[in-house]
């Protein structure tokens, strides 16, 4: 049987062009696509996939909330991040969530297909400069359990309304998309400053870029 796949990308020809490399090998299946984090989780709920590839950038639930959410709907799948940043604190969150693999956008054309391969296998798979910084990580803190970023300390609610914060939503439209009532967002919007120490909306926007969260 086909090794089946989940694509999540907002760049629609990004996503496409992975999409024509897969589709050259007849052991691969594109079972769905996402553009978005919250629509990985709901296609890999529905799919169940083999593997995910999940951009570690995309809008609504970034690819590291997408990836702890898939992994506890569909714990056999394996997931594939991908990035632009081989930063340490991207790639140790996306190990501590459960991502399997964690691959460079400009590795793409020749890694993917290795990737993907690796992480169904139950392997891992990093690209050359990321496997460096896990191989420093690991001689500081075998166990990579510190908590090295205020991000960490997030809930799950919270760091999506954190996340929706950063891309402009107001309360009110967080509120209308989450189901849930306006207090309840502030709530979480007050205890999310709190915890990162900040002190407004630009600051909280500025925090997100810089955690490559948002573009």
């Amino acid at each position: 049987m086909p090794i089946r796949i989940l694509l999540a990308d907002d760049h629609r020809l990004f996503r496409a062009g992975m999409r024509r490399i897969l589709e050259e090998n007849p052991d691969l299946q594109v079972v769905a696509e996402a553009s978005s984090g919250q629509e990985a989780v709901e296609q890999a709920k529905l799919h169940k996939p083999d593997v995910a590839v999940i951009d570690i950038g995309m809008k609504e639930l970034n690819g590291i909330e997408a990836t702890a959410q898939i992994l506890r709907h569909s714990p056999r799948t394996g997931v594939l991040v991908l990035s632009m940043h081989s930063d340490e604190r991207y790639v140790i969150r996306a190990v501590r969530v459960g991502a399997q693999g964690y691959l460079l956008k400009d590795s793409v054309e020749e890694g993917l297909l290795e990737a993907i391969e690796s992480v169904h296998h139950g392997k891992p798979y990093f690209s050359p400069a990321v496997a460096k910084i896990l191989r420093n990580r690991e001689g500081r803190d075998p166990k990579l359990q510190e908590y090295d970023d205020l991000y960490e300390t997030l809930t799950e609610r919270e760091r999506h309304i954190y996340h929706l914060l950063a891309e402009g939503l107001g309360s009110k439209e967080i509120a209308a998309h989450l189901g849930i009532s306006v207090h309840t967002v502030e709530t979480h919007r007050t205890r999310v400053m709190e915890k990162l120490e900040l002190h407004g909306i630009a600051e909280l926007v500025l925090s997100a870029v810089r955690r490559g969260l948002v573009g």
